[in-house]
């Protein structure tokens, strides 16, 4: 019984030995921190900083954002059906499929009525 999960139990020494020895191997190898006045000072390309940094920002990208995120996990869920679809078609999945597409469809027709796509 012990000798099937021999290879896991080894592989998973081995993955903590590695991880625990780049931790302490950085710590003792790694450059040393030094925390002087200059460090905290605001940098970008040597130029002093003119502008306030918290401006307002549009909520337009992160609603862009989301539906992107959204899309794409869309099309992870999509993709097992698609490499199977001849498997799957014999099982009786292409009307589950289809309610999720009509669903995804729903939402895009939404998005594009509320004009939530659009940059201004």
């Amino acid at each position: 019984m012990l000798s099937e999960y021999l290879p896991f139990i080894i592989y998973g020494f081995l993955v903590v030995f590695v991880g625990v020895a780049a931790i302490v191997g950085s710590s003792f190898f790694g450059p040393k921190k030094t925390y002087t006045k200059s460090k905290f000072v605001p940098y970008e390309c040597g130029v002093d900083q003119i502008d306030n940094p918290h401006k307002p920002f549009a909520l337009k990208f992160y609603t862009f954002a989301l539906l992107f995120i959204l899309f794409d996990i869309e099309t992870i869920f999509l993709l097992p059906w698609a490499f199977g679809f001849k498997h799957l078609l014999h099982t009786g999945t292409l009307p589950a499929v289809l309610f999720f597409l009509a669903i995804l469809g729903l939402g895009l027709l939404y998005i594009i009525k509320t004009k939530a796509l659009e940059w201004e």
